[in-house]
């Protein structure tokens, strides 16, 4: 009888597949689970939105993915893991889960990689202060002062100082202290550009949620607008980021800490904060009020959100990681990888944090934010 048990199985048993095959599996099954879940999940509304956004916005997509290849070519990609460590769930899943979750953390407050990007922001802060000379009422109820007149062009002064130091290290080694120099303020204008891009993400998404006007082309221009009103909550709000960077620096140079876990927390207790600036006027620190407000409103949904964003990410994280070692050999497969990989990240950034964005306008605010 039990000769027979195991021809029978010898029968029944799959012939063994390569790791093509089974990352191709393994994608479909996970496309396949993903369409059931969401078939019945509780926020389901809100994913179906964000999606139609999404759909209708393809260029936050676009923007999004070419970030990510700039970052990956410039030094800023994730840690790769060896094709040995992904055959083995076991040994993978711990560092893959808190990749994840650090990603989601990291998304509220930076979707778009901000560098190389932030080489734009001097060229944003003169148009910002030129603005702000001549039309001074159009960005404030009050004219600006003489001391934020000259902090304005400070930071402009400051930036073009630091882009000439970026071009002057591509042709020579700096010495010690302008290295120093440019090395601190590539931080400093990383954090006012991912700060910046937050802000104008939320009024987009708020232009979307709640029209004013039937002239949806100009939503990203009404955006930006808003979001130079907003431009020294924007400078506080790059203060924090700034913070939660050089924490990650710290945590990443030193492995063996604990602070990675309280980085996500703390992100996560913030992860409203840029949309509060965004959609509430006023002083820093009552936005921030107002964005634990929101947290502790939305909390409910945006736990139901994250559970399945976690096993999302886990998921992407794993099936972009066994694309990479797969093509870490060829040169043509990973001109291929790179760009489908970055474009499909990217899809799934975007849909989350329109997702998440969606919920805490809708479960944060007791009434509809003003515009």
């Amino acid at each position: 009888m039990s000769r027979c048990f195991r021809e029978l199985i010898a029968i029944l048993q799959l012939p063994t597949l390569n790791h093509w095959q089974t990352t191709v599996l393994a994608i479909l099954g996970f496309t396949v689970g993903m369409v059931l879940h969401l078939r019945w999940h509780p926020l389901r509304r809100h994913w179906s939105d964000a999606w139609d956004l999404m759909r209708l916005r393809s260029a936050l997509i676009l923007w999004t993915a070419g970030a990510m290849l700039l970052a990956s070519v410039t030094g800023e990609a994730s840690l790769a893991y060896a094709l040995g460590q992904l055959t083995d769930w076991r040994e993978v899943i711990v560092p893959l889960a808190r990749d994840a979750a650090a990603h989601l953390a990291v998304l509220p407050h930076a979707l778009i990689p901000p560098w190389p990007f932030a080489c734009l922001v001097p060229l944003a802060l003169l148009f910002l202060t030129v603005r702000i000379w001549r039309w001074p009422y159009r960005y404030g109820e009050r004219r600006p002062g003489p001391e934020q007149k000259i902090a304005l062009l400070g930071a402009t002064l400051i930036g073009f100082s630091w882009l000439a130091l970026e071009i002057a290290s591509l042709r020579h080694m700096l010495p010690e202290g302008a290295e120093s120099l440019k090395l601190g303020a590539r931080y400093l204008f990383t954090a006012l550009a991912g700060a910046g891009m937050q802000v104008w993400i939320a009024r987009f998404v708020i232009a979307w949620e709640k029209p004013q006007d039937t002239e949806t082309d100009g939503d990203a221009v009404a955006a930006l607008e808003h979001t130079f009103a907003r431009w020294q909550s924007v400078a506080a709000l790059a203060a924090f980021d700034l913070l939660w960077m050089i924490w990650r620096f710290w945590q990443i140079s030193t492995p063996a800490s604990i602070g990675g876990w309280f980085w996500i927390e703390l992100l996560l207790i913030f992860a409203a904060l840029p949309l509060a600036v965004a959609a509430v006027p006023g002083h820093f620190f009552h936005q921030g009020a107002v964005a634990l407000r929101i947290l502790l409103r939305a909390l409910l949904p945006l736990l139901a959100l994250a559970i399945t964003a976690l096993a999302f990410q886990i998921l992407a994280h794993y099936t972009s990681a066994m694309a990479h070692a797969l093509s870490a050999d060829s040169s043509l497969w990973r001109m291929i990888v790179l760009p489908l990989d970055a474009l499909v990240l990217a899809m799934l950034d975007c849909w989350l944090l329109l997702a998440a964005l969606l919920i805490m306008l809708r479960h944060g605010f007791p009434r509809s934010p003003s515009a």
